[in-house]
């Protein structure tokens, strides 16, 4: 049986060493069983591209018994050539893990440079389970690259050292590329979400933090400081005459200032917990948590003399020759018996009182 299936070969051409060498009958046997086998799925136009290969363990050799001539054609090269050709075609190897519960697939990538460091992991991987499923990513005749899909039976024959590995391979690079056409697609997708989420939280002009981002996060904070038992304080500022600085010096130099007053503001907020959001128009709040009153009025004292060191020209100022603000500023320890409101309450009033004592200053809430 074993000379008939040779003699079935293309030109004769066996490329194994298995069929008439120092191998036991059932080994024989079976190569050509199978060889037999594949010849007949081959001669009805099987789409799939079969092989059979060979690893001898004392002599750590690999070789091919069987190749469909599918195969060799589509990397251009004879069968005894074939094992080196593909192997250094591969340009990444694709392993497909599922996890206990079903639910999560890992994704392993082995590329080219340490296919060969982890060969005898992967054998050993494949002898234990009994099968190998695998994608390559390889390297074609005319520079293209393409993916094949590895399925393969492996089978130890331990009186022979030798271990087999019956499989085909399918071509699965229209698959692949549209997997990865989804995956940049999603990542584009996540991307938008990401700069719609922040443009729904900054504000458009001055790109610090809005009113709508400043309720949330008091929202929450409020939340976490009154299990902390810790306080919030608040810093409320207003460009002071800014109506007079608009109608003096136009729109887009208001907006410039607002611009420039912000940013200064956000500098001596220097903490990650802090939040520098503008309020409206021309208010801003500074909120700090963990924050007493003493602490926070460092920090409006720093705001003051950092808009100071701007020297923002405001000639049509009642009260000076630059831009100015006036702060008022508010601290509670938050409590389930009290609302966030409450706060932003009291430091509108601070501020309230700053203005009517002649701008310019800081005053807290009392």
């Amino acid at each position: 049986m074993s000379d008939s299936v040779v003699g079935k070969l293309p030109d004769a051409a066996y490329p194994g060493k298995i069929i008439g060498g120092p191998y036991s009958q059932r080994l024989q046997s079976y190569i050509a069983e199978c060889i037999d086998a594949l010849l007949r799925l081959d001669s009805i136009g099987n789409p799939a591209i079969t092989y059979i290969s060979a690893w001898h363990d004392a002599k750590k050799g690999m070789w091919y018994e069987y190749l469909s001539p599918r195969f060799t054609e589509l990397f251009a090269c004879d069968q005894h050539g074939f094992t080196e050709r593909f192997r250094s075609s591969i340009i990444e190897r694709r392993v497909y893990k599922k996890h206990k519960d079903k639910l999560r697939v890992e994704t392993q990538t082995i590329t080219n440079g340490d296919i060969h460091k982890s060969r005898s992991h992967l054998r050993n991987e494949g002898k234990a389970k009994g099968l190998v499923e695998a994608i390559y990513k390889v390297t074609l005749p005319g520079g293209h690259s393409g993916w094949l899909k590895d399925q393969a039976i492996v089978e130890a024959f331990e009186t022979d050292g030798i271990l087999l590995s019956s499989g085909c391979l399918t071509d699965v690079s229209k698959e692949m590329e549209a997997e990865a056409a989804l995956k940049q697609t999603e990542a584009a997708l996540q991307k938008a979400n990401l700069q719609l989420q922040q443009l729904a939280t900054l504000d458009g002009l001055t790109q610090i933090a809005n009113r709508r981002r400043l309720d949330d996060w008091i929202d929450a904070q409020w939340r976490h400081l009154t299990r902390k038992k810790d306080p919030l304080s608040l810093i409320m500022c207003d460009i002071d005459y800014f109506k007079r600085y608009n109608d003096t010096y136009g729109h887009q130099a208001g907006d410039d200032c607002l611009k420039r007053i912000a940013r200064t503001i956000a500098h001596a907020a220097r903490r990650s917990s802090d939040l520098v959001a503008r309020y409206g128009g021309e208010e801003f709040i500074v909120a700090l948590p963990n924050t007493n009153i003493n602490g926070a009025e460092m920090v409006a004292r720093d705001v003051q003399d950092r808009v100071s060191r701007l020297k923002l020209v405001h000639a049509d100022s009642p009260i000076g020759d630059h831009v100015t603000l006036s702060m008022g500023i508010a601290t509670m320890t938050p409590n389930a018996d009290t609302v966030p409101a409450e706060l932003i309450k009291q430091a509108d009033q601070a501020l309230y009182d700053a203005k009517k004592k002649g701008r310019n200053r800081i005053v807290l809430f009392s």
